[in-house]
């Protein structure tokens, strides 16, 4: 199995990603800082998931994506744009008028 390393740290050293840690008030989000720095710090790939209770390989996406973009990227959370809605947009507004 090949170690997780970060290839580019676009700035961040361990103890800024901590103090970001501490900022940040969504989990999830918190989780994968702290993931990344885990790596930074020397802990392989799958002691990093043990102990922030991910799977590997959402450790290495992590820290794939942070080598991409940096924190930024890290951060960033795109959702897909859902489903597409049963009702018309007039539909949609006829029944907020008769509610």
């Amino acid at each position: 199995m090949k170690r997780l390393k970060i290839t580019n740290d676009h700035g961040w050293t361990p103890r800024k990603l901590r103090k970001q840690e501490r900022k940040i008030k969504d989990a999830s989000l918190c989780v994968r800082v702290t993931a990344v720095r885990l790596v930074m710090e020397g802990f392989l790939g799958k002691d990093v998931a043990k102990m922030v209770h991910l799977c590997r390989q959402l450790v290495s996406l992590y820290v794939a994506r942070f080598n991409e973009g940096g924190l930024d990227h890290l951060l960033d959370r795109r959702l897909p744009p859902g489903r597409v809605p049963f009702l018309t947009e007039e539909q949609q507004q006829e029944s907020r008028q008769l509610v």
